[in-house]
């Protein structure tokens, strides 16, 4: 996404409104048009992209520095039209070194639960240092979800799918995904 967008996205996060965008992205030829609403609230804020007969939301109930981008990768994600598939967006590299054991507490795994069946954002700490940060978008004309999985601030390491099906699919789904990308950071901070 362009920086331009992105400054204009930064500072529309803070404000409630109606925005018109037009955007290109790397992997598509055709801008996309869509329209931005924001709703802000005591307990979150909700974003909602419109898109021709497309809509799609996203709440994120804490907000900081980087929810801009959180925003982004979500349009992104609308545009590129990321489909749910057999393979996870990153490599499946395996720390050995790296000893997860059970990678969500109870506690972590109900949150995770929570998050699939109502949407939102979340941040976990799994022992990397830093948190991972999930958003969870609940698609509107059928069941299912879109998730975007950002691990690490300097050098992140994002994945990004929509999972078609019921809550439990879905859960599954979000889980296989964070274990990859755990392992995958894993990895890359044990090759520094």
């Amino acid at each position: 996404m362009a920086d331009k967008t992105l400054r204009l996205l930064a500072a529309q996060i803070n404000l409630n409104g109606t925005f018109h965008h037009s955007c290109s992205f790397k992997n598509t030829n055709v801008p996309l048009i869509f329209v931005l609403q924001v709703e802000r609230s005591s307990s979150g804020t909700l974003f909602t992209i419109v898109s021709g007969d497309e809509k799609h939301s996203l709440t994120v109930y804490d907000p900081n520095k980087d929810t801009h981008r959180m925003l982004a990768e979500f349009i992104e994600s609308i545009a590129n039209g990321r489909m749910d598939t057999a393979e996870p967006a990153t490599p499946r590299v395996l720390a050995e070194s790296f000893d997860r054991g059970q990678l969500l507490d109870t506690n972590q795994q109900e949150s995770l639960n929570q998050l699939v069946r109502n949407g939102g954002s979340l941040l976990l700490d799994v022992g990397l240092g830093e948190p991972i940060s999930l958003a969870v978008h609940r698609t509107q004309s059928s069941k299912g979800i879109t998730a975007i999985l950002v691990a690490g601030d300097n050098c992140p390491r994002t994945q990004c799918f929509t999972a078609y099906g019921d809550d439990q699919h879905s859960f599954k789904r979000l889980l296989q995904s964070l274990n990859h990308l755990v392992a995958s950071a894993a990895s890359a901070q044990l090759a520094a």
